[in-house]
């Protein structure tokens, strides 16, 4: 499988130069652009001392029953099924993968609000794995073996650079990418792109990168991983002449002061969608585990008032119960199933 290098458009402006920059400091990664810095050990320990874990309120996420029997009545050549949290089944001009995929509980020990929409028994075949990053909700080992094991020895695992050494051993074909690097699947080529973020899994902070996907074919499909918004939103967008989906997070993002750097809120990641030139924006990364202050179910919400205050029009924007898709036909026009409702309520309460 043969990498190689993407074009930096002309048009992006020298200033975007830093999210194209070098991202390697001797043994460990970083963002080359001027970001905000990560948060530390004391203001993680600030966090959890200070949190009020009784002001929220409580939500009930529904699963979609029979997920592959409602993303195979979709029309499209490019489909998107949310599994739950970064989890998703992306189908694009005949190649199947899955991104972040996570059946169970993070690290084995923070429980899930919803069950996965599927499991690795469950699925039909597949032709890669990507994952975005190390972080234990994303990158979660009995997860990965589960997929060998009923996938086999030829299963591509396609991840960040330097982050091969963090999967488990059953996993055996494994494709490292740098940010702006790109491999052909099926005559789709799948992308790494560049993430606000950082990497750990123990204590190798940084000593593995982190990003998005980008998969193009016949439509353009981008998954964000996890990030804090930053500029280099818009050169993506440049870069892949805009995006058709663009699947973005809707969850984990409060408080602002210890997450801002990371995580997007749904402003944020609503301005990313514009950046990006994106088309179609699916939430995901909310619903299934409870990782920070805000309600589980209070980032689509808060989504929703904005399309509405802003006058979006709404079938751009995709909010859906786990299992829950959307489909992508040649002429650009979408559907879906699993869409998510939600009482009427204040998502800040």
């Amino acid at each position: 499988m043969d990498r190689r290098r993407l074009t930096i458009p002309a048009t992006l402006t020298h200033s975007d130069g830093e999210f194209f920059a070098d991202n390697r400091r001797g043994a460990r990664y970083h963002n080359p652009w001027d970001s905000p810095p990560l948060p530390g050990a004391r203001d993680l320990i600030k966090w959890q001392t200070s949190r009020d874990r009784g002001a929220r309120r409580s939500a009930t996420i529904k699963t979609i029953a029979e997920p592959l029997d409602r993303l195979a009545a979709l029309a499209g050549d490019a489909r998107v099924l949310w599994i739950g949290h970064a989890s998703f089944l992306i189908e694009l001009d005949g190649l199947r993968v899955l991104v972040d995929p996570i059946f169970g509980r993070a690290a084995g020990i923070v429980a899930r609000v919803s069950p996965a929409a599927l499991q690795a028994a469950e699925l039909p075949p597949i032709d890669a794995v990507l994952v975005t990053h190390g972080h234990h909700d994303h990158l979660d080992p009995a997860s990965l073996r589960a997929l060998a094991r009923r996938f086999g020895p030829e299963l591509p695992f396609i991840v960040p650079s330097a982050l091969g050494r963090c999967l488990p051993r059953s996993c055996r074909r494994i494709v490292e990418l740098d940010w702006w690097e790109a491999v052909s699947l099926g005559g789709v080529e799948v992308s790494l792109v560049p993430a606000q973020h950082w990497h750990r899994r123990i204590i190798d902070t940084n000593r593995a990168l982190w990003g998005g996907f980008v998969l193009r074919g016949s439509k353009t499909v981008y998954h964000s991983g996890d990030t804090g918004y930053f500029g280099g939103f818009r050169a993506i967008g440049e870069v892949f002449g805009g995006i058709d989906i663009a699947c973005l997070p809707l969850g984990a993002y409060e408080p602002r002061w210890f997450m801002h750097s990371q995580h997007m809120d749904p402003e944020s990641s609503l301005r990313a969608w514009r950046d990006l030139g994106a088309g179609h924006f699916v939430g995901m990364h909310w619903g299934t585990f409870d990782l920070s202050d805000e309600a589980v179910d209070a980032g689509p919400q808060v989504l929703l008032r904005e399309i509405a205050e802003r006058g979006l029009d709404p079938r751009r924007f995709h909010i859906l119960w786990p299992g829950g898709s959307v489909g992508l036909d040649p002429r650009g026009a979408t559907a879906s199933t699993g869409v998510a409702t939600f009482a009427a309520s204040d998502p800040d309460d």
